[in-house]
């Protein structure tokens, strides 16, 4: 019975047998051919072992503690800026709150928030609110623009 299963696959040995194993193993485990950009890097065309280049990688995501920065606009229901809008901002961790007056244009901007918490945000202009809105700290984004629409036409 042996004999006959040896027989059958053929891997008692010789060239088929061992990239037939090969083949198996890059399926299994996906192993695909090198970027032309990895192989025409100095490290590998020197040939020093163990020194590949990988491309770097953005700074945001090496720090995951880094600050994040809000900013945006808070707008009317035409998507005209509003100038003077006051934006809360309120920590959900330590409920602190800060505020910010809207510039000529109704932008705002939020800089240095932790990452590490969540933040509620809302609008007011001369007595309409904006519906809040949540930056979570699951949002991996570290500038994040938000555009709040407040109601003008409802005090």
């Amino acid at each position: 019975m042996r004999n006959s299963i040896q027989g059958r696959l053929r891997l008692s040995g010789g060239l088929p047998a061992r990239w037939a194993c090969w083949g198996v193993v890059f399926l299994v485990f996906g192993w695909s051919l090198p970027a032309p950009s990895l192989l025409s890097s100095p490290g590998f065309a020197q040939g020093v072992p163990g020194q590949v280049r990988f491309p770097p990688t953005r700074s945001d995501k090496e720090d995951p503690r880094a600050p994040k920065n809000l900013t945006g606009q808070v707008v009317d229901k035409e998507g005209k800026g509003l100038a003077q809008a006051v934006v809360h901002l309120k920590n959900k961790k330590t409920l602190e709150v800060k505020t910010h007056i809207a510039d000529a244009e109704g932008k705002y901007r939020f800089a240095g928030l932790s990452p590490e918490a969540d933040y509620a945000v809302h609008a007011e202009y001369r007595g309409a609110a904006s519906p809040a809105r949540t930056v979570s700290m699951f949002d991996e984004r570290k500038d994040i623009y938000l555009v709040l629409e407040v109601d003008t036409t409802k005090p």
